[in-house]
């Protein structure tokens, strides 16, 4: 239902009339146009966005942040130094993973390749389990894999070093000073205990 001020539009409108019309506000004008049927068309290519944008997106949740018991954890504290000023670290973080490391379907399954290769593999997904991490998946995508919950804390790793290297100061240690694809167990365990929250 449309809310509208002052006699009948003179003012504004805002909402939709049935399903006839929608006013709405652009640029500071009120205006209206034909109101048009929602639609989910669940393309394959949709369903990549999505799968990556959520796969990313759900990783962010592990990382331990501040609250009126914990301080934040070496990761959180890290992250949040790297974003600039006018966005939140996890916007950034999924931001620069999608711009720098998987941008689309074939560079998920060409960076999926690599983490299923790993040596570490089992350690990833062990660990993404005690950190509370699931299986991310959409089921009209175009890509084989799933966003798999080792995934998600292979690229959080992946993450801290391209910050290493990009930004002086901040995950200035390891398991961040090696490559990746040199990573052991002891070096996830370390990703691990830099994600959860350290208690004051």
């Amino acid at each position: 239902m449309a809310k509208v001020t002052g006699p009948l539009y003179s003012m504004s409108a805002s909402g939709s009339i049935g399903k006839a019309m929608v006013h709405f506000t652009w640029k500071g004008i009120s205006v209206v146009r034909e109101w048009i049927k929602p639609t989910n068309t669940k393309t394959s290519k949709q369903g990549d966005v999505r799968l990556i944008l959520g796969g990313i997106g759900q990783a962010t949740r592990c990382v331990g942040l501040a609250d009126a018991t914990h301080e934040d954890s070496l990761y959180g504290a890290d992250a949040k130094v790297c974003a600039p000023a006018s966005q939140t670290w996890a916007s950034f973080l999924v931001q620069y993973v999608i711009k720098n490391m998987i941008p689309d379907a074939s560079s998920f399954e060409s960076e999926y390749t690599a983490y299923s290769s790993h040596s570490a593999k089992d350690d990833f997904e062990s660990n993404a389990l005690l950190l509370e991490l699931a299986d991310f998946d959409v089921p009209y995508k175009g890509t084989t894999h799933s966003f798999t919950a080792g995934f998600q804390l292979y690229l959080l790793g992946r993450f801290g070093i391209a910050m290493r290297t990009l930004k002086e100061g901040v995950f200035n240690r390891a398991p961040y000073n090696k490559e990746l694809s040199t990573w052991g167990s002891a070096d996830v365990t370390a990703l691990k205990n830099d994600l959860l929250q350290v208690t004051p």
